[in-house]
């Protein structure tokens, strides 16, 4: 509605222009036409008394003059005839009475036949003006005569208002009654043709901002708008495929991720394996010997007590080993929640001592004074920390150290950060640029996918989060992930929940 209010006001002013220059044109026109109609009378008039007038100043009889002029003004009451001099060069008795024009000298024209002005005369009325020369340039005359004389024929110009009253009433009512009817032509037609398809446009735009492709546009117009609404039709039908399709991709995507994800975690309970069996073949010598003690029959009844305790505790040793290896090996379903990082931390640990015993290297991770939280999903975390330990015992020959620490991050406020850092060879700077990208890997054929490093970058970053590396070739590596530490409550919602 108010573009179709904004078209009737535009056309209106349009039309009030157009009008008002018709009438103005109306007007002039009119008054063209009234000059003209005096000046034709006013030449006849001037034709028929030429004669008597020349006859009467030849003779320079006054007296005839005057009754020339009065009989003539006589017979036509609504105008005024004068006898006029231009430019007298002799002044007798029949012409020493006032003979000046009443229109300035500068607007009379005497190389012409007839001059004709329109202006107010002493008392304010408009009044039309003629001055015809008694001879005109075709007659040859003597200028020593003197005779310069013409014709003054005027009337009061009583048709101005009246005229002007006509135009200007037609015109209004021309602009009152075009006015009305294209208003509401256009007023009909902008809401059908306009209003209305616009509605149905902008909301089926509102509906696709808010991703609603479905329920198209019907509009029957085969003009511009019509051609928009199908143009959004078939905008909205691309844009549903392409959103189906996109949705298939990231699906696809998603499993395919997990399954890397889980073939990296199998890789690394295989490189845990020889680890795993040296921390379970300790427990199960010494479950072995006690078992045979007792079998001997030759052990006191409270040394019996103390071995069966003794095998106890080492097959739950045994126990925990493989539940935690089978927690870590086992796919499970992506589930983010408040977790201590620190615990997150100590079972990697205890997962990849076997393996570090192995090389001979050694984990040093010390609590933080407080715990420290983060929303993650803790089968993912895990798996990022046992692939950068595990990558930091391989990077170590022997004898070697990994430090783990846990802090906030001092230079990003509300950022989680673990740094775990080794005393290995180091990456090269060529290398660096490469260590996240799929399947780049250093290490020999057979000990590594290449996917390890970029699975976990993956991870956090999923988890908003991000993984900076500084290494020196031969100088060792600090991993440091940055983790989004979980937003405090705000002070209302705390006093709220008090």
């Amino acid at each position: 509605m108010r573009l179709a209010a904004k078209l009737i006001l535009l056309f209106l002013v349009g039309l009030l222009l157009i009008v008002g220059l018709f009438a103005y044109l109306t007007i002039r026109n009119d008054r063209q036409l009234a000059l003209a109609e005096h000046e034709r009378y006013a030449s006849d008039l001037a034709a028929a008394l030429k004669p008597s007038l020349r006859e009467a100043i030849q003779q320079r009889d006054a007296q005839q003059l005057q009754q020339v002029i009065s009989r003539s003004t006589s017979q036509v009451r609504h105008m005024r005839i004068r006898l006029v001099e231009f430019d007298s060069l002799v002044t007798t008795e029949p012409f020493a009475e006032n003979r000046k024009p009443l229109v300035p000298r500068e607007l009379i024209v005497t190389t012409k036949e007839v001059t004709t002005v329109r202006m107010p005369d002493p008392t304010g009325t408009h009044t039309i003006y003629t001055y015809v020369p008694l001879v005109s340039n075709a007659e040859s005359v003597d200028p020593a005569s003197g005779i310069s004389e013409g014709i003054e024929i005027s009337a009061p110009d009583t048709e101005a208002d009246a005229r002007l009253h006509r135009s200007l009433l037609s015109s209004i009512m021309a602009l009152l009654g075009v006015a009305t009817l294209s208003g509401v032509v256009i007023l009909i037609g902008g809401v059908a043709m306009v209003g209305r398809p616009l509605h149905h446009l902008i909301e089926k735009v509102e509906r696709v901002g808010n991703g609603d492709f479905g329920d198209p546009i019907k509009l029957k117009s085969n003009d511009e708008l019509g051609g928009l609404a199908t143009a959004i039709n078939t905008m909205c039908d691309q844009l549903a495929n392409q959103r189906a399709r996109l949705e298939a991709e990231t699906e696809s995507r998603i499993v395919a991720v997990e399954q890397l994800r889980h073939s990296d975690r199998l890789s690394s309970v295989g490189r845990l394996a020889a680890g795993v069996a040296h921390e379970i073949g300790t427990p199960l010598n010494v479950i072995s010997g006690r078992a045979e003690l007792i079998a001997a029959g030759q052990l006191q009844q409270q040394v019996i007590a103390e071995s069966a305790m003794a095998i106890q505790s080492e097959a739950h040793r045994i126990t925990k080993t493989i539940r935690e290896l089978l927690d870590f090996a086992r796919q499970s379903t992506p589930d983010r929640s408040a977790h201590p990082l620190g615990e997150l931390i100590e079972q990697t640990v205890s997962l990849a001592q076997p393996l570090a015993a192995k090389q001979k290297v050694r984990i040093d991770f010390v609590q933080p004074d407080h715990p420290l939280i983060a929303e993650v999903d803790a089968s993912q975390m895990q798996q990022v920390l046992m692939n950068l330990i595990v990558n930091a015992i391989h990077s170590i020959e022997q004898d070697g150290t990994i430090t783990i620490s846990l802090s906030h991050a001092d230079s990003n406020v509300g950022y989680q950060k673990i740094a775990i850092s080794d005393n290995g060879s180091g990456i090269c700077e060529q290398d660096k640029q490469h260590i996240f990208e799929p399947f780049f890997t250093t290490k020999d054929i057979g000990q590594g996918t290449g996917l390890g490093l970029s699975i976990s970058h993956g991870i956090v970053q999923e988890h908003g989060g991000r993984i900076e590396v500084e290494s020196e070739l031969g100088a060792g590596s600090c991993f440091t992930i940055y983790l989004p530490a979980p937003s405090r409550p705000k002070a209302s919602e705390t006093e709220g929940d008090t």
